[in-house]
């Protein structure tokens, strides 16, 4: 379907998107800047949104073309809902009827579906990324790409100087080279559980710690971004899977540098990952599949495990040198203990074969006892709260552990249905001792706590500082210094020898 202009420089996709239909587009307007939105049910914020970003870009990107393209997965051939396309013009053809004709000639805005693009029919963020990644194909002039999450909240003027920063110091000190900048900033304790559990310790076998490459917030120069074009697209990348396999690729990439920028606070909705959904399934089920890729392509794993090499890091911009000051990401109340404790208790069977084929005996066995223990643990408002007593350490030894197992046995669903489970409960005991460290340590303590859920604000940037953000960097960097345990762990699963007694 064609790209219907509703006034200039504002154009709508009306249905599913055919291929180079917004390439064209693009080229013919030949932005300098490309910003993409991938958003899903996002109506109630995507036009604030868009208002927001066209403002930030022509103050930061004076005298540069900017382009806005609003990816949406509401609308589906089997679902036609416009609501969040509608918001998304709607909001951009106020800000638009504002300017003057000069500033307005150097803006595009594009809010178009992908579901049917290129014959796909994949929900997910990945798919909607993949229609701005092929077709920035035929728009040479693009040289960088700002990804923003559909339900941001924050004000853009001071992310898009320091994006525009970096560029200009990448390219005169790195002339040639591609770029990918991370975000970091503070994150609601009970938020970003893939990011702290999983993403964190599993970049670190790629030789760089990069926890911000699923922040959902990322820039990506052109080069990198052909590396998205050149990539294989499988479902767990076409559905969430997308910003860790990015990450993985841009780490492997040794004409591409790293940055990780201090942007204060991710002002959004706070979601629920850790919930056994299928979305934390295809992120971590993507992170193996990116290991394993580079494992059987170099043996970059094995030589890792093996080696003395020191962790790199990304180039980091902290808050002095993006002059951005913290932000509280405030309260929420989506945590909710009771529905915790059961989501625990009712998958477990659901995920026990898996745990069972990838852990060890006594790792099993010490697991189904605490899972036994909480069966029976009491709920009412005077006893403690308790999950499955998974900790830091002992989440260091399951990723050891399912690590080993899916070197030995290539096998990467059911290590996927393994740490699905339990990067859950590891990260729910994470959540308790946050929770208790603020006062509350009962069933009726946390019950009460629990709907407006938050830090003081006269602590919370201390509080997220040193007992979340620090906290969570030393779980990745003992991950990792360890690291040679996985080897161990592998000549035990590939010895014919019983296991040792416990």
């Amino acid at each position: 379907m064609p790209m219907e202009p509703m006034d200039q420089g504002l154009f709508r996709g009306t249905g599913s998107p055919m291929e180079g239909e917004l390439g064209t587009l693009l080229a013919r307007f030949a932005p300098d800047v490309v910003v993409g939105h991938p958003t899903f049910r996002n109506a109630d914020n995507i036009g604030g949104e868009l208002q927001r970003g066209i403002r930030a870009a022509l103050q930061v990107y004076e005298n540069r073309k900017v382009a806005f393209v609003v990816s949406d997965g509401t609308w589906t051939v089997h679902n036609p809902d416009t609501s969040t396309l509608d918001a998304a013009l709607t909001g951009a053809a106020a800000v638009l009827a504002e300017l003057a004709p000069e500033a307005r000639s150097r803006l595009l805005v594009v809010a178009t579906p992908y579901d049917g693009y290129q014959g796909d029919h994949t929900p997910g963020k990945g798919s909607a990324l993949k229609l701005i990644f092929d077709e920035m194909a035929q728009c040479p002039s693009a040289g960088k790409l700002i990804l923003l999450d559909g339900d941001l909240r924050n004000d853009f003027l001071p992310w898009f100087r320091v994006f525009s920063r970096v560029e200009a110091d990448h390219g005169a000190r790195h002339p040639g080279r591609h770029f990918f900048i991370t975000a970091r900033y503070a994150r609601h304790f009970v938020d970003a559980s893939l990011t702290r559990f999983i993403v964190g310790p599993l970049t670190t076998l790629m030789g760089r710690y990069v926890p911000g490459g699923i922040s959902g917030d990322i820039v990506l120069s052109a080069g990198a971004v052909q590396h998205e074009r050149d990539a294989d697209w499988d479902d767990a990348r076409r559905r969430y899977g997308t910003d860790i396999a990015t990450t993985f690729d841009n780490i492997a990439d040794p004409r591409t540098d790293i940055y990780e920028v201090y942007l204060g606070a991710k002002l959004h909705d706070i979601t629920d990952e850790a919930k056994l959904s299928v979305m934390p399934g295809e992120v971590i089920g993507s992170a193996l599949g990116r290991l394993l890729h580079y494992e059987e392509r170099d043996g970059r794993v094995s030589r890792l495990l093996d080696s003395d090499q020191p962790l790199a890091r990304p180039e980091t911009w902290g808050p002095e040198k993006t002059g951005i000051a913290f932000i509280d990401p405030g309260t929420t109340d989506v945590f909710r203990v009771d529905v915790k404790r059961e989501t625990l208790l009712s998958k477990f069977a659901d995920y026990q074969d898996a745990m069972r084929a990838v852990l060890f005996p006594e790792t099993f066995a010490a697991l189904l006892a605490d899972f036994q223990r909480l069966q029976q643990a009491d709920t009412a408002d005077d006893a403690p709260v308790v999950f499955l007593n998974l900790s830091r350490k002992r989440w260091i030894g399951i990723l050891y552990e399912s690590l080993a197992h899916l070197l030995v046995t290539r096998d990467v669903d059911t290590v996927k249905g393994c740490l699905n489970y339990l990067y859950t409960a590891a990260f729910l005991e994470f959540c308790r001792e946050k929770i208790a460290q603020l006062g509350a340590v009962t069933y009726g303590q946390v019950r009460t706590m629990q709907t407006s859920l938050g830090v003081p604000p006269e602590q919370a940037e201390v509080f997220y500082r040193d007992q979340v953000d620090r906290v969570v960097e030393r779980m990745a960097l003992d991950f990792f210094h360890n690291r040679r345990a996985i080897l161990d762990l592998i000549k035990r699963r590939t010895s014919s020898s019983p296991p040792p007694p416990h």
